[in-house]
């Protein structure tokens, strides 16, 4: 797959919380950005087939709709 470099302006705060989740995970901060894109991507598709909540639930058993893989490495 062809790789796009992007360039992105954070505040200092968001930088921080970034570097501390990504030694936390141990991840590089441009890891959890895409993750974080997987997870809008993947509540967007939701919303199109009428899913309008993204949420978490102790009983797995009642969910509608699961997102496997989008919180790991591709």
């Amino acid at each position: 797959m062809a790789k796009v470099r992007l360039n992105v302006l954070l505040s200092t705060e968001l930088d921080a919380f970034l570097k501390a989740l990504a030694e936390e995970e141990g991840v590089s901060k441009a890891e959890l950005f895409r993750r974080a894109l997987s997870v809008l991507k993947a509540y967007q598709q939701q919303i199109k087939i009428g899913r309008k909540h993204l949420g978490f639930t102790s009983d797995p058993s009642k969910l509608e709709a699961e997102l496997v893989g989008v919180l790991t490495s591709v």
